[in-house]
């Protein structure tokens, strides 16, 4: 799929110094991390981590004990304004697309929000948006 960016899930358990040895883990290789979020769900968390070399830094948290999934993510440029939020999940709903979760990262003057559809869905979401003129991203 052109128009997506490869998110890394990282499942954790939910203890001290368990985040801290993933981010040292790509701390140490010199990997950026772009976006991340951690959802707490009882004794676990996922992890949630976009980076700039995703193959990489999944091979060095797998040698590190870390059971960890690559999946693809829409990324789109969103204004720092009322309603920018809102528009996008409209625009997909309208079309019965549905958002399986959703996040932002800081992406310069523009933020970034990105979403996770069922991969199906994906590419009609995509085409959905930027037949509005919302801007797409293939990297973050």
């Amino acid at each position: 799929m052109s128009k997506s960016v490869k998110q890394l899930s990282v499942f954790l358990e939910n203890k001290v110094g368990r985040l801290g040895e993933v981010t040292g883990i790509l701390a140490k290789a010199g990997i950026r991390i772009r976006s991340i979020e951690l959802v707490e769900a009882g004794d676990f968390g996922i992890l949630r981590l976009i980076v700039a070399e995703t193959e990489r830094a999944k091979e060095l948290l797998e040698g590190g004990g870390f059971s960890v999934k690559v999946s693809a993510v829409i990324a789109v440029e969103i204004a720092h304004e009322s309603g920018c939020f809102h528009r996008i999940v409209s625009l997909l709903a309208a079309e019965g697309i549905n958002i399986q979760y959703a996040y932002t990262c800081h992406g310069g003057p523009l933020g970034i929000f990105i979403l996770k559809t069922d991969r199906v869905e994906m590419l009609r979401a995509v085409e959905v948006l930027e037949s509005d003129g919302v801007k797409v991203l293939d990297a973050v």
